[in-house]
């Protein structure tokens, strides 16, 4: 498959496949370890398979099986081929795979005897009278098989995921598959694995403990039992095939080196795909994930080295699912990739996410360490969220356009981050070569972060707002490229003041600072700032290597919106420093400069000259030394003031 990144015109709202990787928010039932009960040897099984009558239950305990094998060696257990023409099987019961067995689900294009079964699925929601398959130390191969839900009342498949309010205890509300891993109580590992290929799966799951529709589990693994997380995985694959209309098109726990390629993730009550706890090293690769209820692709709780790359994400959450007992849906937010609560050493790049408009197009959420790099996102309501703690993410190369709100929003919220930091602060953030296009509020909102750096980005399309940074410090903004329309706001309080460093600016910057705020100008080569309208404000001017700075404040520039404009001319003293300053109505070749100590060589840069030309510097309007323009329109002239006095210098051209 062409590992090309995936680009809006290539894709449409039906026909590409989309990918959607997920990870769950949702808290996992897991308590103590319960396995199956020994099966009850019945009437007319032989070999490997035997069944329970009590719990409705069929057994495999050993080797390779197909359904044919399995009828053949129990008929009268409820599994039946209700139309050989069509290969099509109905499971009645429910199907355990133990003691390393492995079950066989093969269409006939590939050799097999099924190529569509049916689980039953009845409207009484009575436990046995609901299928389900289930590998406990066992394994499920599936391969050209349709898969669903079946209600032989209706002749459909079951489309009902939840259960009625007054359902007894132990009911089921809809069929399911799933893979279980477990530790024997000597601590030895049970391992599962489940294989998709070129399947249909859909209308499976429900809102239960291991039952969303298509689930892998390592039982006894949480964040109290890591031992447990360390001593077993859960393992399979997903490849060239559908999860639709499950409660979560795919769920995972405890799984390891896994692979979800090709595969599409739509019209789930939840989540398209969901590993979570501690599913790590993941391969998550051209899917498309799209029209499920909640997040396309969200990985939650400790998950690392994820790979989540070359999917199509979009149309999640149109509307949001609505989890029970949620009194106020109104700011339920659903996203098309996200991270979630300790996900770190991963990937997410070259995938194309859109229409996300009740959410993020990627969110990063108590998480650190990682790399969001070459995605495409349009059309999100923030193209990029980090939040709770989040830090140490690297995002580079991203095209994000059209978002309804933020391009790029971090905030503090009100969870409590448990993998990050104590104060929930998102810090550490680097955004470098993005492209951000076109939104309909702010282009950055930062809010209550620390140590953010934008460098080398293209801001470009329209804007209705610009940069606001709100009780957050230490951000940086270097040589990006932006409109000189693009404003500035940094605001905080007394216990919080803002913060804002432009490192190198090469044009016009429109700021404003509130009361306790400030915006800071730096030059590495000694630049000197022009604040328009307050020519007090000074540029301290460094020895060599230490360069220039200029800082706005209140007490400074007041909070209305103030232009800082580069001069055209630096100026670097040989030792100490030096203050300088441009006069009202100055030209770009001007600057008032005050050495620190008298006798210090100072040494005048202009840039942007013609080249050849020759230039001349004048102190107080008295030509003190002169040279021509380099072939790049640079020239340095030097001068060695006799006292501390400020004096007006400019470079001009020699008459």
């Amino acid at each position: 498959m062409n590992d090309q990144p995936l680009r809006p015109a290539a894709t449409t709202r039906n026909g590409a496949r989309r990918v959607a990787v997920y990870l769950s928010v949702l808290g996992v039932l897991t308590g103590p370890i319960v396995l199956f009960g020994a099966p009850a040897q019945a009437v007319a099984c032989s070999g490997q398979v035997r069944y329970a009558g009590s719990t409705n239950t069929i057994y495999l305990t050993s080797g390779t099986a197909s359904l044919s094998d399995i009828h053949a060696l129990c008929p009268s257990a409820p599994l039946v081929e209700t139309d050989p023409g069509t290969s099509t099987w109905e499971l009645s019961a429910d199907l355990v795979v133990q003691n390393g067995a492995t079950l066989e689900l093969h269409g006939t294009p590939v050799g097999g005897d099924v190529d569509a079964l049916r689980l039953r699925s009845l409207s009484d929601n009575v436990a046995t009278h609901v299928s389900a398959i289930t590998a406990q130390y066992g394994d499920i191969d599936i391969n050209t098989v349709h898969i669903t839900s079946w209600d032989d009342a209706t002749g459909a498949p079951d489309t009902d995921p939840y259960l009625p309010a007054n359902a007894a205890a132990g009911s089921r509300a809809r069929s399911f598959i799933r893979a279980i891993s477990y530790l024997d109580a000597d601590g030895t590992p049970r391992e599962s694995r489940m294989d998709i290929k070129d399947s249909d799966i859909g209308y499976l799951g429900s809102h239960a403990a291991e039952s969303y529709g298509v689930s892998y589990k390592g039982r006894g693994c949480d964040s109290t039992h890591l031992d447990v997380c360390a001593a077993l995985n859960v393992y399979g694959s997903q490849t060239n095939s559908r999860f639709h209309h499950n409660f979560m098109g795919t769920y995972t726990f405890n799984a390891y080196a896994m692979t979800f390629i090709g595969n599409e993730y739509d019209h789930n009550v939840m989540y398209g795909l969901d590993p979570h706890d501690d599913s790590d090293y993941l391969t998550i690769k051209h899917n498309h994930a799209h029209d499920n209820g909640d997040h396309g692709i969200i990985c939650s709780q400790r998950c690392d080295h994820l790979e989540i790359a070359y999917n199509e994400v979009d149309h999640n959450g149109i509307p949001p699912y609505v989890p029970p007992g949620d009194d106020d849906p109104s700011d339920n937010q659903v996203h098309g990739i996200m991270i979630h609560r300790g996900v770190t050493d991963s990937v997410i790049e070259n995938n194309h996410v859109h229409d996300q408009p009740n959410g993020a197009g990627i969110a990063v959420f108590d998480s650190s360490g990682d790399t969001i790099r070459n995605n495409i996102v349009t059309g999100a309501e923030y193209g990029l969220r980090y939040s709770v703690g989040s830090r140490d993410v690297t995002t580079t190369g991203n095209t994000v356009t059209n978002s309804s709100q933020y391009a790029v929003f971090t905030y503090q919220g009100s969870d409590i981050p448990a993998y990050t930091n104590s104060s929930g602060r998102p810090s550490d953030l680097v955004f470098t070569g993005n492209t951000f296009d076109t939104t309909s509020s702010n282009a950055v909102k930062l809010n209550q972060t620390d140590g953010t750096v934008f460098s080398g980005n293209a801001f470009s399309g329209t804007f209705s707002s610009g940069v606001l940074t709100q009780w957050s410090t230490g951000t940086v903004f270097s040589g990006n490229t932006v409109p000189t329309s693009l404003t500035y706001s940094v605001k905080g309080d007394p216990a919080t003041p803002g913060s804002i460093v432009f490192e190198d600016i090469k044009q016009s910057t429109k700021v404003a600072v509130d009361s306790v705020g400030s915006a800071s100008f730096t030059g590495s080569a000694g630049t000197v700032y022009k604040a328009s309208g307050y020519p007090a404000v000074p540029t301290t001017l460094g020895s060599s290597g230490t360069g220039s700075t200029a800082t706005l404040t209140a007490a400074t520039v007041g909070t209305s919106q103030v232009t800082v404009t580069p001069q055209s001319v630096a100026v670097v003293p040989a030792s100490g420093t030096a203050t300088g300053r441009v006069p009202t109505g100055a030209g770009a070749y001007e600057v008032l400069v005050e050495p620190g100590t008298a006798g210090t060589d100072l040494a005048f840069t202009a840039t942007g000259l013609t080249a050849g030309t020759r230039y001349v510097l004048t102190a107080g309007g008295t030509t003190i030394a002169g040279g021509t323009a380099s072939a790049d329109g640079t020239l340095t002239l030097h001068t060695v003031p006799s006292t501390t006095q400020e004096v007006n210098y400019r470079v001009v051209r020699a008459s």
